[in-house]
């Protein structure tokens, strides 16, 4: 998630290709087939009532296949690295060749045939690398063209948005753009700590507060040793704090991995985040044994935990 230099992208997207294809298996040239289908009409972990929705978040969904993969396994919202190239936006992360992933337009084009063939997918987070690359002439890459993208083709088949803003992105002409024009199938999430977010949505806007969310995490959480108490600037304890504090609509963290059990049980009982993101730290989404392990550290806490939360359908409306 977090963002980093051209050049320190460019050697970490070399050192993760290499690691990858030693620790994981070859990924797939092409999207798989579908083999569970998965009826948005059926709550899997719990009974509604008395639960809140919790909100599993796929990891780096970049390429067509990621989406239909993610779906299959459960996920019910999915996280796409949004970076603006002179040509158009792209789901990538660093801002790389070797990093790119498809369009944003056939990524998006994925997402709405998926929910059209009845996919439990409520939204996507769009987690922007470099969202003022472009101004108001660069109309292939700037805000408004990724904007209009999302409004003609996500938002018309029920699919909601998340535009996620970095700390340090908020005083950019994008950030301004999106706060300033937002609609109801739209949110704005900003990164960072608690109170700073807070201050920066309470001098700007949103003025719907179902429509501010927080974020914060690490690309590894077992990197954060501390525990959720306290006001310290742990992880754990941000998230805990944005939730307790009633500013935010949604408290998300990332990112849980297939050793984050403990991470992810600390965020969800003694953070009581919303909804997290999950998959491989490092490459995108597919299927693998990993990733569904991943998602299964949350939904067995889910299970266990069915009187305080419950997977989100398509019939809960995030914002």
């Amino acid at each position: 998630m977090a963002p980093i230099s051209r050049i320190l992208g460019s050697l970490w997207a070399a050192a993760v290709l290499i690691t990858n294809s030693l620790l994981v298996q070859a990924l797939p040239n092409e999207a798989p087939a579908s083999v569970v289908a998965h009826d948005a009409n059926v709550t899997d972990i719990a009974s509604r009532d008395g639960c809140e929705p919790f909100y599993a978040i796929a990891h780096r969904v970049t390429m067509v296949y990621s989406v239909g993969d993610a779906l299959d396994n459960g996920a019910n919202a999915l996280e796409m690295d949004m970076t603006a190239w002179m040509d158009q936006w792209y789901a990538d992360h660093d801002g790389t060749p070797i990093g790119r992933g498809h369009t944003a337009r056939t990524m998006f084009e994925a997402v709405a045939q998926e929910r059209r063939d009845g996919k439990n997918v409520i939204f996507v987070w769009l987690d922007l690398k470099n969202p003022d690359y472009g101004d108001a002439g660069y109309t292939n890459s700037n805000i408004e063209a990724l904007r209009n993208l999302v409004r003609d083709i996500l938002e018309p088949v029920g699919v909601q948005v998340l535009y996620g803003f970095y700390y340090s992105q908020t005083s950019g002409r994008a950030y301004q753009v999106i706060r300033d024009g937002l609609n109801d199938n739209e949110a704005l999430g900003v990164d960072g700590a608690a109170d700073s977010v807070q201050n920066v949505f309470e001098a700007g806007g949103p003025a719907n507060i179902k429509q501010r969310v927080l974020s914060e995490g690490v690309f590894s959480p077992w990197l954060d040793f501390s525990d959720c108490s306290g006001n310290g600037k742990s992880i754990c304890s941000q998230l805990r704090r944005g939730a307790e504090s009633g500013a935010f609509g949604k408290v998300f963290g990332w990112t849980i991995a297939e050793y984050s059990t403990k991470q992810a049980n600390l965020f969800m009982s003694d953070a009581c985040v919303d909804g997290l993101i999950y998959g491989f730290v490092s490459t995108q989404y597919y299927d693998h044994a990993d990733t569904r392990f991943s998602l299964s550290i949350l939904t067995n806490w889910l299970e266990e935990n069915g009187d305080k939360r419950c997977m989100a359908t398509v019939y809960d409306k995030p914002w």
